[in-house]
């Protein structure tokens, strides 16, 4: 075995030992897997094995269909079959509500690069005889979806990864991980100690106890699964080709062609958890006791839709644990505070997922930064708040309701709220409807007096939309109170803040106190990595806006080039609330509450300092909007959160002061064609294609990505910023609509939202840097029906900018 590695692997179930291969693949020389049993025991062994391209979104069907690609390459290479089967897939829908669902799958399949199709029921027939096609309203050809032998491709990864030189250690269980002072580990197993420069928790069923090891509290929680196989069915028999994959969501079931019979797997409802307290050592190849009870609805459900399983024996059942995010997503990447400990656990559709985070970890532990925006499977998104009982009903409510329609804007209940700020209760009284970002509640919009705040799930215009409305309109006529205590705030202090600000920006930083300028921040590829705005509150005092949800991905990202001394950076997403105050009666509000001269002339655009606001003897203001108005933004600590709300909206009451939430922001926001982190920029893109190229300054002597930004400042852009007009009538877009001219894919949308101020459906998005200038007509498909699309030129609302910096 060897003793010093370049990166150490713990567990070998499918995950782990693509990650193995994919490093080999990568140049990595020394890499080691750490089994404690035998490869693929805890979950691998007995998983479906189903596989599929799509991934829902772009970024994810990449990956998804990355893994789903990789498999008659792997079997070539290492000549160990993967058992794969590429039958495809069929999508049912039973209900015009999940019709609507298959329409947007369809369409951001097309966004992505896949192409699926809308079958006759004399087509699917013919794909699938089995079928009673009496309730069926609809059926998505899936092309892009197969099986394989989940022990065959666990095992192809591992010859793979042996012949390249990686070596791999069965029955030899990890007993602790130590991080040693030059941050590498030790890591201590029955045969001996490994040092290695990395270390990968790829553990599955065992991952808290791993992450434990390392002083790691992970967001997991085993869950029980069932899934049975039946005897050979003489239809079946009596096929000369396989059967497609059936997905039956409102039938609340899977199917695909076992053998010569049927493979029938559900989510039950109630979900089931099991080993809450830790998953037992010595558990491995065993399964759980069968609850064929649990199943019973979703199996009348599939008879009714496949009458020939009525009468198959069941030769098979299957009742075994799977581990997951409260997402169900994985959790992948460096773990932040920690240094050197990556993780790649909590995967639940292992061979649609493993090949890629493979991909993605071995690429990333190589070049620094994800190869893209991975953000939505990165164990940065979840921090210590998600304990578990959060952990427990997320898990719970997203396993249960796997079937469920998803409609867009929704928010889940479960497990909220997990954190509120001070102002929450004010907030509720007030009428709010709350949602949910990074575990915080924010409001979303406020009832008016007598309607419940309540949102409806539709596909269509929701119940919220003329109170949205309401409030983006008084806004626009008096002055609105948005909360945005979720935005990203952090203090950079010292005596070298300044220089590393320099370093770390692509911008100028502030050169005198009161300034505030806005900056991308780019990665080692010359890539986004964050945008924010930056105010210099003293000569050795920062603070930054930005996004939130990103606060743990940024500051994972920073560790890496502070110096030992002379600079800290402080996270106060948490330590300070915020509030947004705009509209024309901004100022004069203001004005009353504030121990400073706010007339244009002593507080221009972009001017921050600290000041006395009303009862919060020392807040942070800042001259920015979000909205396109006259506008401020207002930080202060916790305590005088409730006091300064209260004190605003009762110096306003002359002044039409209104409430708003994040949805009328959101509408004001694309009307001034403003992007936002995860949506419009992402590491996905290069500041010259967001329209952040300006603010590189390539006169710095360096910055992060400055010579990798260079290379690509004149070269072609992928895609353009772009912004549009939608003819729409009573459902808006959503985003990750692809843009078509024909039936060419020229770009796609990214956000959108109905602008109330000029009255149009508007969007933001891309067009692929060939079409960026295209004069044809071009389109949208919301719900089935061809929406008409104008490039604009310039934002909807105020172009000119004229009434924020009045």
């Amino acid at each position: 075995m060897k003793q010093n590695v370049e990166v150490a692997i713990i567990g070998g179930g499918v995950t782990g030992c693509s990650i193995a291969y994919h490093l080999m693949k990568a140049g990595f020389k020394d890499v080691i897997l750490i089994e404690r049993t035998e490869l693929t025991a805890g979950s691998t062994w007995h998983a479906a094995g189903g596989t599929g391209a799509f991934g829902g979104g772009a970024n994810a069907t990449y990956l998804h269909n990355y893994s789903f690609s990789i498999y008659p390459i792997l079997e070539q290479e290492t000549g160990q079959s993967c058992g794969f089967h590429h039958v495809g897939a069929l999508a049912l829908a039973r209900t015009d509500e999940r019709m609507d669902e298959l329409q947007r799958h369809h369409m951001a399949a097309r966004r992505a690069g896949l192409e699926t199709g809308w079958l006759s029921i004399e087509e699917t027939l013919k794909r699938c005889p089995i079928l009673d096609p009496s309730t069926i309203k609809g059926v998505l050809d899936e092309p892009h979806f197969g099986h394989v032998d989940p022990s065959g491709v666990t095992q192809a990864f591992a010859k793979g990864a042996r012949d390249m030189g990686a070596e791999i250690v069965r029955h030899n269980p990890v007993l602790d991980t130590r991080l040693r002072p030059d941050g590498t580990w030790d890591v201590v197993t029955k045969n001996g100690t490994i040092r290695a420069d990395r270390v990968v928790n790829a553990a599955g069923l065992w991952a808290r106890e791993v992450a434990a090891m390392a002083g790691i509290q992970l967001p997991l929680m085993p869950v029980e699964h069932h899934y049975f196989v039946t005897e050979s069915i003489l239809e079946i028999e009596n096929l000369d080709f396989e059967l497609p994959l059936i997905g039956d969501a409102d039938s609340e079931y899977y199917m695909r062609q076992e053998g010569k019979g049927l493979l029938l797997g559900v989510y039950e409802d109630p979900c089931t958890h099991w080993a809450e307290k830790g998953t037992p050592l010595n558990f491995g190849h065993e399964l759980l006791p069968n609850q064929l009870e649990r199943i019973d609805k979703n199996f009348l459900q599939a008879v009714e839709a496949v009458p020939v399983l009525g009468a198959a024996g069941v030769k098979r059942i299957i009742n075994g644990p799977m581990i997951f995010s409260p997402d169900l997503n994985p959790l992948i990447g460096p773990y932040p505070g920690v240094p050197n400990y990556w993780c790649a656990c909590g995967v639940m559709t292992g061979f649609s997922q493993s090949a890629a985070i493979g991909m993605v970890l071995a690429g990333w532990m190589k070049e620094r930064e994800p190869l893209l925006d991975v953000f939505m499977w990165d164990v940065a998104r979840y921090g210590r708040w998600a304990g578990k009982a959060y952990v427990k009903a997320r898990t719970g409510d997203m396993y249960a309701t796997r079937f469920k329609t998803l409609y867009p804007y929704e928010h889940r209940s479960a497990g909220r709220p997990a954190r509120t700020t001070p102002a929450y209760p004010l907030y509720r009284e007030k009428g709010a409807a709350f949602g949910s970002s990074d575990g915080v509640e924010f409001p979303l919009w406020f009832a008016p007096q007598g309607v419940v705040p309540e949102e409806s799930l539709t596909f269509h215009r929701p119940n919220w939309f003329q109170h949205v409305g309401e409030e983006c309109r008084a806004l626009h006529k008096g002055v609105g109170i948005i909360d945005i205590s979720t935005y990203g705030k952090h203090l950079v202090k010292g005596s070298g803040a300044r220089a590393w600000l320099e370093h770390v920006m692509a911008n100028r930083m502030p050169s005198r106190d009161g300034q505030l300028v806005l900056t991308p921040m780019l990665s080692h590829s010359g890539h986004l990595m964050g945008e924010f705005s930056v105010a210099q509150l003293s000569n050795e005092e920062f603070l930054l806006i930005g996004s939130g949800v990103v606060d743990r991905y940024h500051h994972r990202w920073w560790e890496q080039f502070l110096p030992a001394q002379g600079v800290s950076v402080e996270s106060m997403t948490i330590g300070l609330c915020g509030l947004s105050i705009s509209g024309p009666n901004a100022r004069t509000l203001l004005a009353r509450l504030c121990d400073q001269d706010l007339s244009g002339e002593a507080w221009p655009y972009r001017k921050s300092a600290y000041v006395q606001m009303g009862p919060a003897v020392e807040a942070i203001l800042l001259r920015v909007a979000y909205t396109g108005e006259l506008g401020y933004e207002i930080y202060v600590t916790p305590e005088f959160h409730v006091p300064l709300v209260e004190a605003l909206l009762e110096a306003g009451k002359d002044l039409g002061v209104t409430l708003a939430g994040i949805r009328a922001l959101n509408s004001l926001r694309v009307e001034k064609g403003y992007g936002a982190w995860g949506v419009e920029y992402a590491l996905d893109y290069t500041p010259f294609e967001v329209g952040m190229g300006v603010l590189v300054k390539f006169d710095k002597p360096d910055f992060v990505g400055r010579e990798a930004a260079l290379k690509v400042k004149d070269q072609p852009k992928r895609y353009v910023y772009s912004l549009f007009e939608i003819d729409a009538d009573d459902v808006d877009p959503w985003g990750d609509e692809p843009v078509l001219a024909g039936e060419e894919v020229v770009g796609f949308l990214s956000s959108a939202a109905y602008g109330f101020r000029v009255s149009k459906s508007l969007a933001l998005g891309y067009m692929h840097g060939v079409h960026a200038g295209t004069t044809v007509p071009l389109t949208i498909d919301i719900l089935g029906k061809r929406r008409s699309v104008k490039l604009l030129p310039a934002a909807a609302f105020d172009p000119t900018a004229s009434r924020m910096k009045s």
